[in-house]
């Protein structure tokens, strides 16, 4: 086991414990119909967030992949998108045709089950995030992904619970369904140490789009007999609008974090001028992001760094240069820069 491991693994728990905290919404006693329909819907409109956000980062990596006109590569990642959706989205509508038509508790605990393996698969790629930023070297980094991670993790725990929310259910259960959902955090935490392979990343989180949008499907399905249209639709977007402002808080945070530690590192000057230029950097170290642009700037890689760097101009900010050695690319959002390409070399020991 990796030196770092141990550490790697408590802050992987450390997040996803975090998704106990929304759990006890299915304590909740005396809860009619209509108030249980409007907690399902508020919770749907989380999950709806949850598939754009995960869907965005699949599809990105498609999109990388064909900008460097890697045919192979890119075949082989849309053979991981296909078979994916269609195992998450087939494969459990074929399960649930093998149980048959459940009503009542079943069907609740039903939901409840596949909300939490689908947000434990997405959760697994978080923490593989996690796991590759505390191996590199970066440990306030790595301290503002698991907080952030945290805080999503506990408006899922709702997501989970909320179907659930006035039936009887006993509180191993509702552990089980943390533990499914969390648990994954810190398996992919540690994994993340040693290991990161951007085809197994691809792969859950493209396991998770697909169960997630056949969960989705259900619920809608479910709570629409208890509720009216407009009210649904009220409490979804309710649940929608937590969720991204969730986002946004944990966004705000992450870049304020990497604005405020900037140290000595190697330094990455971006102006157009640089863009599309090759570098080397030692496997592990700090790199220093600089904007030099006139404009505010998305930086974002295909596995040299974890996460996403916003930057105004003239603003820098230290990434984690993963520790795995290989050719990478620091790639601009949303502009026709070049990527600047850049070498990872392994340290000598």
């Amino acid at each position: 086991m990796e030196a770092g491991a141990p550490a790697n693994l408590l802050m992987g728990v450390i997040a996803g414990a975090t998704i106990f905290l929304g759990l006890p919404v299915a304590f909740l006693r005396g809860v009619g119909e209509k108030t249980r329909g409007s907690l399902t819907m508020a919770a749907c409109g989380v999950l709806v967030l949850l598939i754009v956000d995960v869907g965005y980062h699949m599809i990105e990596s498609l999109e990388r992949t064909a900008m460097e006109a890697n045919w192979h590569k890119l075949g082989i990642m849309s053979a991981i998108v296909f078979l994916g959706l269609l195992y998450g989205l087939v494969g459990l509508a074929k399960l649930e045709e093998r149980r048959g038509a459940m009503k009542g508790e079943a069907d609740a605990l039903s939901i409840a089950t596949m909300i939490a393996t689908g947000i434990g698969l997405h959760n697994f790629a978080e923490g593989l995030a996690i796991g590759q930023s505390f191996s590199g070297g970066s440990i306030s980094l790595g301290v503002v992904l698991v907080v952030g991670f945290a805080m999503h993790n506990a408006t899922e725990g709702f997501g989970i619970a909320a179907p659930l929310a006035g039936k009887p259910v006993s509180f191993w259960r509702i552990a089980l369904l943390g533990l499914i959902g969390g648990g994954p955090t810190a398996l992919g935490a540690l994994i993340g140490g040693f290991f990161v392979n951007e085809y197994v990343t691809l792969l859950f989180l493209t396991l998770a789009v697909g169960s997630l949008i056949y969960v989705v499907r259900e619920l809608l399905r479910l709570r629409f007999a208890s509720l009216t249209p407009s009210g649904a639709m009220l409490a979804l977007s309710i649940g929608l609008l937590f969720g991204i402002y969730t986002e946004i808080a944990v966004e705000a945070a992450t870049n304020s974090s990497r604005s405020g530690n900037v140290q000595s590192a190697i330094e990455i000057d971006f102006s157009r001028a640089t863009a599309g230029k090759s570098m080397s950097v030692p496997a592990g170290c700090q790199v220093v992001i600089k904007n030099s642009e006139s404009t505010t700037l998305e930086f974002e890689s295909d596995g040299l760094f974890a996460g996403e760097v916003f930057l105004k101009s003239g603003e820098q900010a230290p990434v984690s240069v993963t520790n795995k050695p290989g050719d990478y690319k620091l790639i601009i959002e949303d502009t026709d820069f070049e990527p600047i390409s850049v070498k990872v070399t392994p340290v000598n020991k």
